[in-house]
């Protein structure tokens, strides 16, 4: 009974306050209708139009990698309606654009350097050539570190080098002069300061140019070697030096002068280098 004498007099209350306020009261009345006017109107102005079923492409999540996660944020940056179900929307797949460009780099990427023995292959490339660079960074800032050491000449030689014949025969040296000369040694440390500007007759006459870039099996050879080549011209010295020259195995080359820095390299090995590039590129052709 008490409740329903205070929802009476809150009535009365609000109508009295109405019939005081009588604009207030026209204008509660009036804003609704014009708003539901308004509405009608745009309603009338722009008719419903048929919208098929939308599917829009799904946008997947970094987990999903990083390919799929890069291409769900900038192909989808539109944000398109397709009619019919989208490729994404299978079980089981996250991605729309395995027929990208893009998308086939990718694979392309992941059987070339992915697959077990290419792994292999390119993890072999890059320890030689991270030992091979360690070598020449050596050498060009602490060339001391391979001091006393070098690469011997017969071991950076082609196999069917023509040298030792040529000085026995063409140059007319012992062939004693001939074992020093082959198993010396070539200073490596020497080449990271430069070859000075001196003819070849300059330094087969001096005992200490010879030491500096040679080093020969003993010194009785040594003293063998000048007095041999010093009694040789210029020209002959010059010719037994394009016969060298002519005759080095740069294969061999690359494979061993790491090991004179460290003896357990094995170098860069030229010709695996050319197989597995070939074999990479022919790859990628297909």
């Amino acid at each position: 009974m008490k409740t329903g004498s205070q929802v009476r007099l809150l009535l009365w209350k609000n109508w009295t306050l109405r019939k005081r306020q009588k604009i207030r009261f026209l204008l509660e009345i009036l804003w609704p209708v014009l708003l539901f006017i308004g509405l009608v109107w745009l309603r009338k102005a722009n008719p419903l139009y048929q919208q098929h079923e939308c599917h829009f492409p799904n946008k997947a999540m970094p987990s999903a990698g990083i390919l799929p996660w890069i291409q769900g944020i900038f192909c989808n940056a539109n944000n398109p309606c397709f009619r019919y179900p989208t490729r994404g929307e299978s079980p089981g797949v996250v991605s729309n654009y395995n027929n990208s460009v893009l998308a086939r780099f990718y694979v392309d990427v992941q059987d070339l350097l992915l697959n077990e023995t290419e792994v292999q292959q390119f993890g072999r490339l890059w320890h030689e050539m991270t030992s091979f660079s360690k070598f020449m960074d050596t050498l060009r800032n602490n060339p001391s570190a391979v001091a006393g050491r070098g690469l011997k000449i017969d071991d950076i030689l082609k196999d069917d080098e023509v040298l030792t014949a040529f000085l026995l025969r063409d140059a007319d040296l012992s062939e004693s002069i001939v074992y020093q000369l082959v198993n010396a040694q070539i200073r490596m440390e020497q080449f990271a300061f430069g070859v000075p500007d001196l003819q070849l007759k300059d330094i087969a006459c001096s005992q200490a140019l010879l030491e500096r870039f040679i080093i020969f099996p003993s010194r009785m050879g040594l003293h063998g070697v000048r007095n041999a080549m010093c009694a040789l011209s210029q020209q002959r010295l010059q010719r037994i030096e394009d016969i060298l020259y002519a005759n080095l195995d740069f294969f061999k080359i690359f494979r061993l002068m790491p090991q004179v820095l460290d003896n357990h390299s094995h170098g860069i090995d030229l010709h695996y280098w050319g197989l597995v590039l070939k074999a990479a590129s022919e790859k990628i052709q297909v």
